[in-house]
């Protein structure tokens, strides 16, 4: 049986998540680039790479059955015992020292942080429509980003003088304002029942949706070039002699596109251009910026902060069409398909950090760059293969 798309805009509850999606933002940020850092620092090696593995794998096993809790338990309440969970995490790394019980916490740190977004995809997907969907993500992506773009210079600048604790704590108190927000504003959400659907019919369901695999693979080597440039570009710096002071507002600058384009680039996707078009343009700026990276041994602030500008030029930009395509293409009843497109971001960290590993140990960080140029550029044929956006597609259910 074939069904059109099931939409409802609910524009109080978009308000609600925008809102909460900048603040988590602020939140994310502060910890998201110390993240390879504490690793090192509480293991005194810079083989880190086995933490974040671990993380992510377990991460992906959950995504994978994250439906389940969603159908028994709610959107909503699935995603405030998430957020009421990682802030309890949080507290904790904020009142240990930074040692072995540390690597544990930040690790539940990442598992919950990865699901805490995927609970505000489902949120947003059930109060949005198809005609809107490229400024609804639009909007949503730029706010969460002005809050990853406040983050990096304050986060450097707290841990270059008092230490991994008092960022934490201020991660903490964020994530339990937006429990807060969440708990008393976000009403009337989408409370369509979920189907049910195991693994093997996941994968029998998404063998008919050709269109969604292309962008889940474009999606993938953006999440594999956030991984790699998120856990050694930090490092790499700190080599080069860079301090966290200088890092954060390298940082800062380079997430300025994140807040000025992705809005216009949503209202483009839904008004003007094919995502796809765009998103081949963006792939091809982003690898050929990150190879520069690999001549780049500079010790210039603004140099590095003018090259690493132009490769989120081109990621902000693919960030915003994979989401304006990808959710034209399902609606609020596809949490499972929703699952597992956000399974890619810890897909990209296992596959990205097994690769780069053995360049980093053999060679020098610096070959990461290339590396991650190379994979990008790869996902030119599986855009220009999208078929169009404007026509949403009848799927059998």
């Amino acid at each position: 049986m074939k069904q059109k798309h099931k939409e409802k805009l609910n524009n109080p509850a978009i308000r609600t998540l925008d809102i909460s999606s900048f603040i988590l933002g602020i939140s994310a940020a502060l910890i998201l680039y110390l993240e390879s850092d504490y690793f090192k620092t509480a293991t005194k090696s810079e083989n880190v790479t086995v933490f974040f593995i671990v993380a992510y794998a377990i991460t992906l096993v959950l995504i994978f059955n994250w439906h389940r809790l969603v159908r028994r338990f709610g959107k909503k309440n699935v995603f405030l015992g998430n957020l009421f969970a990682k802030a309890l995490v949080v507290l904790m790394l904020a009142n240990l020292s930074v040692g072995k019980i540390g690597i544990v916490f930040l690790m539940g740190y990442i598992i919950l942080t990865v699901l805490s977004w995927i609970d505000l995809d489902i949120l947003l997907e059930a109060c949005s429509r198809d005609k809107k969907t490229g400024r609804i993500r639009g909007a949503y992506l730029t706010i969460m980003n002005a809050g990853y773009l406040v983050a990096p210079f304050f986060a450097g600048l707290i841990l270059n003088r008092y230490g991994f604790q008092p960022v934490f704590l201020a991660a903490a108190l964020l994530i339990l304002t937006v429990w807060l927000i969440c708990f008393f504003r976000l009403q009337n959400v989408d409370s369509s029942q979920i189907k049910g659907v195991d693994f093997m019919s996941l994968l029998k369901k998404l063998s008919g949706r050709k269109n969604v695999l292309r962008i889940y693979y474009v999606s993938f080597l953006l999440e594999f070039f956030y991984a790699l440039m998120i856990i050694y570009t930090p490092l790499y710096l700190l080599d080069l002699g860079f301090s966290w002071v200088d890092i954060g507002k390298i940082f800062t600058v380079m997430l300025i596109p994140f807040v000025l384009l992705q809005y216009p680039a949503g209202y483009l996707a839904d008004k003007k251009f094919e995502e796809k078009d765009m998103i081949i343009f963006s792939l091809v700026l982003m690898a050929f910026s990150t190879l520069a990276i690999f001549f780049l041994s500079s010790k210039s602030v603004i140099l590095w902060a003018l090259i690493l500008f132009c490769t989120r030029i081109g990621a902000s930009l693919i960030e915003i069409l994979r989401d304006s395509y990808f959710y034209k293409r399902i609606d609020c009843r596809d949490v499972d398909i929703i699952n597992f497109f956000r399974s890619v971001r810890p897909m990209a960290y296992i596959v990205g950090l097994l690769v780069a590993t053995p360049i980093v140990y053999f060679l020098h960080i610096r070959y990461v760059f290339p590396l991650i140029a190379i994979g990008v550029l790869t996902g030119i044929f599986a855009a220009k293969n999208m078929a169009s956006s404007r026509i949403p597609p009848k799927v059998k259910r």
